[in-house]
């Protein structure tokens, strides 16, 4: 380039002007090299930093650790920013007291040994990790009730609310100041109004439309309202790291966790001739004070309040047979929980899984289990939405679709309804079910809460639940994926690298 700047200033006649432009010239050419010479040396040092950085840090796995090397060397400017926006988490609180089996903690929670339920030995090990896990054992005596769609949950929440006689305490990702949102925001004034202790957790980023105006009636009423994990400049990296839980707990005795937030977004792709799928589950039984020292830590970590628990007599007639444990996780608890339990619940499959999910995008580990599953002879069956909400993970998702059904897994999409739900069931046995997707954000940065359900009867229900939607979804097929274009494999390739980061 410095030949050609050259020639183009010799080729004109030389004289005090034109020796001033070519000195001008000269001089900006310089300029702006150095500057260029500058900018890449710097990203250089810029990439190099924050690699080693990512590097120093323990608890993110090599697949994640290698789409953000290569983002900080092609991006260098732009993948650092969004690494401590929605990459870098360094989040601490106080770890919840371990149980101890043969009493009962006053204020946790934690139940008497007594109460553990008889786990199947082909499912006791599965068992065993999740207690190792978060320390909280199979509680029996639970009765569970299963509802699907929106009209009979808010009925079944709204009905429950409607009763309470003490307390009321609500954990949710999402509550929207539209219609749904307003419906509950008037019960809850109500009850708030007859003297019952109200406390409402929500996420600061997904409950973020809800502004004064929406929350001053409640608070003049004497209910708490607080937000969790709230945006500030100091520390931009907790973006990402999102209370996603769904919980509902209703004077110490039920409690209500699924999927479901409280809005109206439900209406909205009706609109669009779209049904929205989701399912919670009421528990009545022991299981509510575990799930109540659940919302308790997480009361006092948003609010530094303590939350007084009731204790409760369980010596009395239990009102289920139902096994329950609880799995909550989070960026502060064992860094792979969510995906050991699916990894053991896969492995422990003999006949059948069925998977429910919104977002799938499994870790490689999951993807393995899956196939391996499938080649051993157990009938491994994945439905999906055949269009989210999200178009980043509809093409991550997709782009895993090849590699499973290529090992027997039969996966099937939802053209008429967005499923949000998400489930989990093993031979009609063993269900999952709660508020976790199959994706790396509920796996190692969202808190969720989900419940391992050993029972035949509700595994049964939530497999006929299943099997309804899936007989009228579209199946998958390999043929379909092996003529795929060249750049299309390209593209799904792609997505493939950068699903540890979606």
């Amino acid at each position: 380039m410095l030949k050609i700047f050259w020639k183009r200033t010799l080729a004109s006649p030389l004289d005090e002007n034109s020796t001033h432009v070519a000195f001008r010239n000269l001089v900006n050419y310089a300029s702006m090299h150095g500057l260029w010479t500058a900018f890449n040396y710097l990203g250089l040092i810029t990439g190099l930093s924050f690699s080693i950085w990512v590097l120093s840090r323990r608890r993110i796995t090599p697949g994640v650790t290698w789409a953000w090397i290569l983002g900080f060397f092609l991006l260098p400017f732009l993948a650092p920013f969004a690494y401590l926006l929605v990459g870098y988490s360094n989040f601490k609180r106080r770890k919840r007291a371990r149980p101890e089996p043969q009493k009962k903690l006053s204020g946790s929670g934690f139940l008497m040994k007594s109460l553990q339920g008889d786990i199947s030995p082909r499912f006791s090990m599965v068992s065993r990790l999740v207690e190792n896990l978060t320390g909280f054992p199979p509680i029996a005596g639970n009765s569970i009730q299963f509802f699907e769609g929106q009209e009979s949950i808010y009925q079944a929440l709204t009905q429950s609310i409607s009763e309470a006689q003490k307390t009321i305490f609500m954990e949710y990702y999402i509550f929207k100041p539209d219609s749904i949102g307003e419906h509950f925001r008037d019960i809850l004034i109500s009850k708030a109004r007859q003297g019952v202790t109200i406390k409402l957790l929500l996420d600061h980023v997904g409950s973020f439309s809800l502004n004064e105006h929406f929350l001053a009636p409640m608070r003049a009423a004497g209910i708490e309202v607080s937000f969790f994990g709230p945006l500030t400049i100091k520390r931009p990296w907790g973006f990402q790291l999102r209370n996603h839980r769904k919980l509902a707990l209703i004077d110490h005795k039920q409690a209500f966790m699924g999927s479901q937030n409280i809005c109206s977004d439900y209406k909205q792709w009706r609109m669009r001739k779209l049904d929205w799928i989701d399912n919670q589950i009421l528990i009545e039984g022991p299981s509510v004070k575990q799930l109540e020292s659940v919302f308790s830590e997480d009361w006092e970590f948003t609010t530094g309040q303590k939350v007084q628990l009731e204790e409760t007599d369980f010596d009395s007639a239990l009102p289920g047979t139902s096994i329950l444990q609880l799995l909550p996780t989070g960026p502060d608890e064992h860094k792979h929980a969510f995906e050991e339990l699916l990894m053991a619940l896969i492995h422990s499959a003999q006949d059948q899984i069925t998977l429910l999910s919104p977002y799938f995008v499994p870790t490689e580990a999951i993807a393995i289990s899956l196939e391996s599953a499938a080649r051993r002879g157990v009938r491994v069956n994945i439905l999906v939405p055949q269009k989210s909400d999200h178009w980043l993970v509809d093409m991550a998702s997709k782009s895993w679709h090849w590699e499973l059904l290529h090992s027997g897994v039969k996966i099937s999409e939802s053209p008429e309804s967005f499923i949000h739900a998400k489930q989990v069931t093993v031979d009609n046995a063993v269900s999952l079910i709660g508020s976790a997707n199959m994706d790396e954000r509920s796996f190692r940065l969202n808190f969720e809460c989900s419940a391992i359900i050993f029972d035949e009867t509700i595994g049964k229900t939530l497999q006929k639940s299943f099997f309804h939607r899936y007989e009228k979804s579209q199946s998958l097929h390999i043929n379909h994926f092996e003529s795929e274009p060249f750049l299309l494999r390209v593209r799904n390739g792609l997505f493939k690298l950068l699903s540890p980061l979606l």
